[in-house]
């Protein structure tokens, strides 16, 4: 079967990921050894790889996979949403140390939705994470920016892009030209 070339060569580890700079790179490594995370609002434009770091982070802090919830929060963005599936889960016991609750294109919820999720973020914090990610910082209420650690992710640079790009394309084994 054919995989889109997205997936399959979408970063799976830590090592894998390229990360803005040293400081951002160290901030996740410390996370990882440490075994656990803050709150966390990555920013960014579409296709930089925050929902990537989000998934590499679960994986590599060893969250079971009964502890992760991803919501697709431009699809499921009202406060419902927030009051039914992510206070019953998080209202569970996790199976590991903690959930992770993985709120993906935040930018889109309601503010009803942004309001109710404050508050589980405060109730839940011993035993629930939250990686909310979002294109535009500006549409999230200052009261999460407030609860999360922020961190811009942002394009690959041009040549970092080339230098990508043509392993790719050389690992399908696709002719290509420089140009």
């Amino acid at each position: 079967m054919k995989d889109l070339w997205v997936e399959k060569y979408r970063p799976k580890k830590i090592e894998e990921y390229v990360f803005k700079d040293k400081a951002q790179k160290r901030q996740v490594e410390r996370w990882i050894a440490e075994k656990s995370i803050p709150h966390l609002l990555f920013s960014g434009g579409p296709g930089t790889g925050k929902t990537t770091l989000a998934k590499i982070l679960c994986k590599a802090l060893e969250v079971e996979e009964a502890d992760v919830l991803e919501i697709n929060a431009s699809r499921e963005n009202n406060v419902d949403v927030v009051r039914n599936k992510v206070v019953n889960f998080s209202q569970t016991m996790p199976w590991g140390e903690f959930k992770i609750i993985v709120l993906d294109e935040a930018d889109y919820m309601t503010l009803h939705g942004q309001a109710a999720l404050r508050g589980i973020m405060e109730q839940y914090h011993e035993v629930s994470r939250f990686i909310i990610t979002c294109n535009y910082p500006n549409k999230i209420i200052p009261a999460i920016h407030s609860r999360c650690q922020v961190l811009q992710i942002n394009a690959l640079d041009q040549t970092e892009f080339t230098v990508r790009a043509g392993e790719i394309l050389a690992k399908e084994n696709v002719d290509r030209s420089e140009e």
